[in-house]
């Protein structure tokens, strides 16, 4: 799904000079992201695109999904949290989940139950605004694109099946392909460097714990001297990792900033 009003704005915002900030995976950790965003020092026609997954496994899930429904030139890409909230969000009179429901359990265990706390603080226990907000947000997540295409980037949040054509390719891969896509050694669209979250980069990407909390890039290369991918999901939310940041790439200028976890 693509939405192609914002790609022409995004391409005009990049053609015009204004910084175009990509972030990485926040997972409700909203201080972090206050932090960082205070960081990027945006000026009035500045961008920033998020990569998705908002939502799941940090404390303020539904105050990062406000900021970004409410702030100007905020942007986001839907990500695997993003559809788990759209596929297992089933209000009841007690809450988000349905037991016996396959996705709503699914989400419940891969940080939708923190995801449900962070809306009954935000809205103050009460439950009839509670679902009514996270019912409206869940509409906002459901409208998102998947994948943004500009002349020279691609935004994504898992990436593309390297086995077939980069266009038109099922949403889901756009959502949660892995392998298939960052082992690829050769150019998945020759034309565009493809920045996207999902996988974090020192696991599968880095193999090298000394690169904890860095981005990477690719080493297969376009024509045009740069890299095939760029993965920006530095580990804010992984058990394993011991180096927790959420990182900004901004596509104009290729600065990374940085911002180590802060829990709260």
């Amino acid at each position: 799904m693509r939405d192609f009003k914002l790609e022409g704005r995004l391409q005009n915002g990049k053609n015009n000079g204004s910084n175009i900030w990509v972030i990485g995976d926040v997972h409700g950790f909203f201080i972090t992201f206050q932090k960082l965003v205070e960081k990027l020092q945006l000026k009035e026609n500045d961008i920033v695109v998020m990569i998705g997954d908002l939502i799941d496994r940090g404390p303020r899930s539904a105050q990062v999904v406000n900021y970004v429904k409410t702030t100007k030139n905020f942007y986001c890409i839907r990500g695997n949290h993003e559809q788990m909230m759209i596929d297992g969000f089933k209000p009841n009179k007690i809450g988000f989940f349905n037991q016996r429901d396959l996705s709503s359990v699914f989400w419940y265990r891969n940080g939708g139950n923190t995801t449900e706390s962070s809306y009954i603080r935000q809205y103050k226990n009460n439950l009839d605004m509670v679902l009514s907000k996270a019912s409206d947000d869940v509409d906002w997540m459901n409208n998102l694109p998947t994948e943004i295409v500009l002349d020279d980037w691609r935004f994504v949040h898992a990436g593309y099946d390297q086995n077939h054509d980069v266009e038109d390719q099922d949403e889901s891969n756009h959502m949660w392909v892995r392998e298939q896509f960052y082992t690829s050694r050769k150019p998945i669209d020759p034309n565009r460097t493809i920045i996207f979250g999902h996988t974090v980069t020192f696991i599968d990407l880095h193999k090298d714990d000394s690169k904890a909390g860095l981005v990477w890039s690719s080493e297969v290369i376009l024509d045009d001297g740069r890299p095939m991918a760029i993965g920006i999901d530095t580990c804010l939310y992984h058990p394993k990792s011991n180096n927790p940041v959420l990182s900004a790439y901004n596509i104009q200028t290729n600065e990374v900033i940085y911002q180590n976890l802060i829990t709260d």
